[in-house]
């Protein structure tokens, strides 16, 4: 039987991941940043490896040994919850990259490496977000192993992470809110995932098959949360002025808040390939 390993196996993306998975002929192997994580994976999995990618004294060949194909979700969350002081660099870039190095000295034969990506992050390259992905990316492709880089625009479980937010009171539409994009569910894009195991596209864009514009988004959020009254706006030069400050603070922060103030003054749409719905995705999940 062929093994799979599932690198971010404890986030949204990759919890579904490994859902997918099970229904398939593979072995799972996944990784775990600590021993209660790893817990958390057993019922799912039959093999989990405590390692942080991040840190390469922790990873070892076993990890990467008697692997067939190695599918990655592995990234910074962007809760503005999330007290983690690492960069998207770190662990989009570098952690990925520590594995994909170990993967092409000691598992002679991997067939496949997927990784998920960002739509649209070639035309963000001064975002650190987008700009670490797409340097994996390119150092992915540039191994010259078979590869499939999965790019969603967003994923409908990073609006849930806005939801206590909403029932505070303190979420808001940055600028006009007029971009529109297209979120998929991330079970669509787990599934995709475990398709392009077997599938010769390199490159795999899709998004959900409804498109919203940024208030609109807020505005779902808020009214899954409860809360009835218009939505507040606030202007780009006022988070604009605060960045710089924030920066100084925690760069984390500051990343994930460039972040999504860049993703407000653009349109990020891709091809229509899902098939559920946001609002029903809330109604499951609120």
């Amino acid at each position: 039987m062929e093994t799979v390993l599932v690198l971010g196996g404890t986030g949204s993306l990759g919890a579904s991941i490994l859902e997918v998975l099970k229904h398939q002929p593979y072995r799972i192997r996944a990784t775990a940043r600590t021993a209660l994580k790893a817990e958390q994976l057993q019922p799912s999995v039959d093999e989990v490896v405590v390692c942080d990618p991040t840190q390469p004294e922790t990873l070892t060949p076993q990890l990467v040994q008697g692997v067939d194909y190695i599918i990655s979700a592995l990234g910074k969350s962007l809760r503005l919850s999330d007290p983690s002081r690492t960069s998207f660099h770190e662990v989009n870039f570098q952690g990925n990259l520590n594995v994909l190095q170990l993967a092409l000295a000691h598992a002679p034969h991997l067939k496949k490496f997927v990784y998920v990506g960002a739509f649209s992050g070639e035309q963000h390259p001064k975002v650190a977000y987008f700009k670490a992905h797409e340097d994996f990316a390119r150092a992915l492709q540039a191994s010259r192993l078979p590869a499939t880089i999965i790019k969603p625009p967003a994923l409908f479980s990073t609006f849930l992470d806005l939801l206590p937010m909403a029932r505070k009171g303190k979420l808001a539409s940055i600028g006009p809110g007029e971009g529109i994009t297209n979120p998929i569910h991330e079970h669509e894009v787990a599934e995709a995932c475990v398709r392009a195991l077997t599938q010769p596209e390199t490159t795999v864009e899709l998004g959900g098959p409804v498109t919203y514009s940024r208030r609109e988004l807020v505005q779902l959020i808020g009214k899954a949360a409860g809360k009835r009254t218009p939505v507040p706006q606030v202007p780009y030069w006022v988070v604009q002025s605060f960045l710089p400050v924030v920066r100084l603070v925690n760069r984390s922060l500051y990343e994930k808040a460039a972040f999504f103030v860049e993703v407000t003054k653009r349109d990020c749409v891709a091809p229509f390939r899902g098939t559920r719905t946001l609002e029903d995705y809330l109604a499951e999940h609120v």
